[in-house]
């Protein structure tokens, strides 16, 4: 294993990956819900159903492609080849998710999404699974984990901003909103996988991910062993109810916006622009946090102010607008610890369990922990679908006081809730610096 410290063109040329895929998963957070409801004028909850399709092919795909990155054997490595081969079928498939035809029946509908979504979403899967597990690799490094995670935030707020602002820009610049959220998803969907080609090009695996899982492994055996791993289980709850909780909030995000604030579309980057700029600069506080205290306890700290900052929303009245900038900052805050801290605490859990004697299945304990994470992305946003259906929500008018109930309570309160359902299972996460050092780099 690779305990030495890592190189800044490293770092940097892996950062370039998080921008394709950060890219990608903001656009579809914020807006996706927002682009079936009003501008492809699919029921919310023939939408929201229709996601949850993917999520029964999930519960086999990622633990079984996690099985595959740890048992390839390939001139490019195990992980790398899965980004080699797979940025262009990528790309592709991300571009089909926002071409939905005009004047679908509500059975082709759900069809259409149902199956767009499923085939992007296995791409996506095969691909950003092989490159989080080449992290665990590349150093065994407490604090240079943290450091590598660091840098990766950087290319991961720049897909954030490219998803999240400058999707509905180009919208915005085409001739019709429909044309303009096809092209955007083109113009992501080639990024994507461009970025996902320059990590196989520029980052080599470490001489350690030749040393893989025991080919007499399975994929439940595997699985099984990933599960009982303590710190994994609960790392993995934790962060699947953060995530939960955010994508909630990203995907009501323009929704609170237009008709709680009672602001235009153009107003959502504006203010998702604020956000990015308090991301942005509290990563190196996260990083210097995350360095002197134990990683639990600074995540923690961080969900409990991006908690604070979603109850404040829920308050905020239509007519003070700039009541949301309090709400913004210690969001933004909060968000720049989620992108540091977490993702530098998952090779430490696979460390413990291979210390504990199981054989070191990196692509497996990252498939799973993928899992609960698109679990988590597609159960809110479908759930945003629901509750607007189940609160009246009508696109494009007035809302009525019931559905603006329902759109405070996706952007703030029920985010609130699920963040800090997520503190007790990270303050019960047993790996610390020390514990790490001592027992389980081996």
């Amino acid at each position: 294993m690779n305990a030495t410290r890592l190189s800044l063109a490293t770092k940097l040329h892996y950062s370039v990956g998080q921008v394709g895929f950060q890219m990608l998963g903001s656009a579809i957070s914020f807006f996706l819900m927002i682009f079936y409801t009003d501008v492809a004028l699919v029921a919310p909850a023939v939408a929201s159903s229709a996601l949850l399709i993917d999520k029964v092919w999930d519960a086999f795909n990622d633990p079984l492609f996690g099985y595959m990155v740890d048992h390839t054997r390939s001139r490019h490595g195990r992980r790398r080849v899965y980004l080699i081969y797979g940025a262009l079928p990528l790309a592709g498939l991300a571009a089909a998710v926002w071409m939905v035809p005009s004047g679908l029946s509500p059975l082709m509908a759900f069809i259409w999404i149902a199956v767009t979504y499923t085939l992007f979403d296995t791409a996506l899967t095969l691909v950003q699974l092989s490159y989080s597990a080449m992290s665990a690799e590349m150093t065994t490094d407490y604090d240079e984990r943290t450091s590598l995670t660091a840098f990766s935030s950087i290319g991961a707020l720049m897909g954030f901003v490219l998803g999240s602002v400058a999707m509905p820009m180009i919208v915005k610049s085409a001739s019709n909103t429909q044309m303009g959220y096809a092209m955007a998803g083109a113009i992501l969907g080639l990024t994507a996988g461009a970025c996902a080609g320059w990590v196989a090009w520029r980052v080599r695996e470490p001489h350690a991910s030749d040393t893989g899982a025991h080919d007499d492994a399975t994929p439940w055996s595997g699985m099984r062993a990933a599960l009982r791993s303590r710190p994994f289980a609960l790392l993995a709850l934790g962060c699947g109810l953060a995530r939960l909780g955010l994508t909630l909030a990203t995907g009501a995000m323009a929704y609170f916006v237009v008709y709680q604030l009672q602001g235009s579309k153009d107003d959502v980057p504006r203010y998702l622009g604020g956000m990015l700029g308090v991301v942005a600069l509290s990563i190196p506080m996260w990083r210097q946090f995350a360095s002197r205290w134990e990683k639990n306890t600074v995540y923690m700290a961080a969900l409990t102010l991006a908690a604070c900052g979603f109850a404040w929303m829920f308050w905020i009245p239509a007519d003070k607008p700039s009541a949301m900038w309090g709400a913004i900052v210690l969001i933004g805050l909060g968000m720049g610890g989620h992108w540091v801290v977490p993702y530098s605490m998952l090779p430490d859990a696979v460390d413990f369990a291979h210390a504990s004697g199981q054989d070191r299945q990196t692509g497996m304990f990252y498939g799973l922990f993928g899992l609960v994470d698109k679990i988590a992305r597609t159960v809110a946003i479908a759930a945003i679908g629901w509750i607007l259906q189940v609160s009246h929500y009508v696109p494009n008018v007035t809302q009525s006081q019931e559905s603006l109930l329902g759109i405070r309570l996706v952007a703030g309160l029920l985010p609130a809730v699920f963040l800090l359902l997520a503190l007790p299972f990270l303050w019960a996460y047993p790996i610390t610096r020390a514990r790490h050092a001592r027992a389980y780099v081996q």
